[in-house]
């Protein structure tokens, strides 16, 4: 549960790592995917029009972009189509303690996926390359100071938020 006696300000620090050992010429930014869940559109009697309902436990395509500096880099040990990719990122969220001072909570996010496309970028001269790989994910977690804020993995039925498995019920029944 999130204290109601912090602030939370913004990221202090991250570092990327592929398979636990820490990427080089990973760019200074990075955006993570876009969590979709499948809807199907409802026109039941008696409602004033469409509703987008949920399917609890589904979700579309999760892609992954990593631009890197150059591709001297980790990207290059992204690309074999035969391993799966392994994603961690860690970083040191800045948060004002309204008792006093500031404190850091740890942010981890972990994710599984394979490489589905690669730009290799552009050449030009006192500049980055801008190479990028795009991941379609597997598997993604989300954790602050430890504890699992929010977890999918599509090949093996997870999906939790806040510790709770919103899929134990659904389990149970099949």
């Amino acid at each position: 549960m999130i204290s109601n006696n912090y602030i939370p300000e913004g990221v202090n620090e991250f570092n990327a790592y592929l398979d636990g050992t820490q990427m080089i010429g990973v760019a200074a930014d990075i955006d993570l995917p876009e969590i979709v869940m499948l809807v199907r559109s409802l026109e039941p009697a008696g409602v004033s029009g469409k509703i987008d309902s949920p399917t609890i436990g589904q979700f579309d395509s999760m892609e992954q972009s990593i631009k890197f500096n150059a591709l001297y880099s980790s990207a290059v040990d992204m690309l074999n189509p035969l391993e799966v990719v392994n994603l961690t990122f860690r970083a040191a969220q800045q948060v004002y303690d309204k008792t006093g001072g500031y404190v850091f909570k740890s942010l981890r996010v972990v994710e599984m996926g394979r490489v589905k496309k690669f730009k290799p970028g552009k050449l030009k001269k006192a500049e980055t390359m801008d190479a990028e790989v795009t991941m379609e994910l597997t598997a993604i977690k989300l954790e602050v100071d430890g504890v699992t804020v929010f977890e999918i993995d599509k090949l093996n039925g997870v999906y939790v938020v806040n510790g709770k498995d919103m899929l134990a019920d659904l389990r149970g029944m099949i």
